[in-house]
């Protein structure tokens, strides 16, 4: 099998993820060999299966004579994709399955082949349902049903009950749409809309559906568009920067709230990006040079270390922290299977670390927007919350729907918080916060 098939391309992300705990990330180098249009053929083959990862070794083991060892990684990666190609992609079942006999017969696993063909070919017939139908157990139910990983699911039901979990995770297993954020610098959203027959979305976003990879949008390389979710758009509105203001954009790669930022200003605010990470920040170069735009410096810097840009303040901080993902699953599947119970609690101690940090370099009467793309309250409104009791000099700045967002977007506390798929967007928690 070439080096080149996107279906091996696939089934090494899926290695690559399941063994070394990778994200499927362009900085990763996935898929990076591929011609355009198949890369996103392997995308889908590696996403899809995923995010049904669970579901489908529940059907593979239970047609497997004896339980695989899971440190055979690449055989279980060959299963698992033809599996979702045979059940969730509609691929002929003789085609998924020759495939992946082949494969596994043009490598070191050859004396396995017999035993992935009897596998596959019985658990293509398998009725799912008797899976979980008599479980009693909603964690264990749904986690199977859907394909979450129960420690997530007994969160989320402890939380939000069985209806709200369900519809959560329904909507994390549903494909996001593809939400472009038109840069205002160089191009009007009017004319792009009617030139790519696409749908508006808030003041600068607009949906497309394209079958083809995103640099073949025209557009693309006339710096038109950014690829940005409909709830991190709000991070650069809320914010709010304007003509003349010096902004710190911290843990700003790969810069798409960076670049809006920019546009947002006119083009005419200073803004300093700063990121710890010189692979990612390459990529943000990489995106203002595409987007045309000026007036960004970047700085590699440590958001918790507080090493950069020494004695400097602003008028406006955005702080788009790391965070546990939880709100992007239907984005970035492999997020279900690379987080743990412990997790949430160990990003909220960065993420104060990194706001205490922030905060001190708001000048008085200047703007602060937290934003993470998570769930889960340790990294939301409870970690705004313990801020707040401990800093008498900050008060929330109440996001409200006069500013176009959405109501059901705006919490009791007045925050932003987007379940995965509300109005098309990504799971989301936002607060603006003001320096007295």
């Amino acid at each position: 099998m070439p080096p080149d098939n996107p279906r091996r391309s696939a089934i090494d992300a899926v290695v690559r993820v399941t063994r070394d705990g990778l994200a499927l990330e362009p900085d990763a180098g996935f898929f990076g060999q591929l011609p355009a249009r198949e890369r996103g053929l392997a995308r889908e083959i590696a996403t899809g299966t995923l995010r049904f990862l669970s579901t489908i070794d529940a059907l593979l083991l239970s047609c497997m004579p004896r339980p695989l060892a899971r440190g055979r990684h690449f055989l279980w990666a060959v299963m698992r994709t033809a599996m979702y190609q045979a059940r969730w992609m509609r691929i002929p079942v003789h085609a998924a399955v020759h495939e992946a006999v082949e494969l596994v017969k043009n490598s070191p696993d050859r004396p396995k082949a017999g035993f992935v063909n009897a596998v596959l070919r019985q658990a293509v017939l398998v009725d799912p349902t008797g899976l979980w139908s008599g479980l009693q157990d909603p964690a264990a139910r749904l986690s199977l049903e859907l394909s979450y990983p129960e420690w997530l699911t007994r969160r989320w039901l402890a939380r939000i009950g069985e209806e709200r979990t369900r519809a959560r995770m329904e909507a994390g297993n549903r494909e996001a749409d593809l939400t472009l954020r038109v840069n205002t610098l160089v191009a009007d959203r009017d004319f792009f809309i009617d030139f790519t027959n696409g749908r508006p979305f808030g003041r600068d976003g607009v949906v497309v559906d394209t079958p083809g990879p995103i640099e073949e949008i025209p557009g693309y390389r006339e710096g038109w568009f950014a690829v940005q979710d409909g709830a991190a758009q709000w991070a650069g509105r809320l914010l709010g920067p304007a003509a003349g203001e010096e902004i710190l954009d911290l843990c700003a790669a790969p810069g798409g709230k960076t670049t809006h930022l920019a546009a947002l200003a006119g083009g005419k605010a200073r803004i300093y990006a700063v990121d710890r990470s010189e692979v990612r920040l390459r990529r943000l170069r990489e995106n203002l040079a595409r987007l045309r735009v000026d007036g960004v410096e970047v700085v590699v810097g440590d958001a918790v270390a507080d090493d950069y840009l020494p004695d400097m303040t602003f008028d406006r901080v955005l702080v788009d922290a790391p965070c546990t993902g939880t709100g992007v699953i239907r984005r970035h599947p492999e997020i279900k299977w690379r987080r743990g119970v412990e997790d949430p609690c160990r990003m909220a101690e960065t993420q104060r670390r990194i706001l205490e940090s922030a905060a001190r370099r708001v000048r008085p009467g200047g703007v602060l927007v937290y934003a993470v793309c998570s769930l889960e309250p340790e990294e939301g409104e409870d970690l705004i919350a313990a801020f707040l009791a401990a800093h008498p000099d900050w008060r929330r700045q109440p996001i409200t729907v006069e500013e176009g967002v959405p109501v059901q977007a705006i919490t009791g506390e007045k925050d932003f918080f987007s379940e995965p798929g509300y109005e098309g967007m990504d799971g989301f928690f936002l607060s603006r916060l003001c320096r007295r």
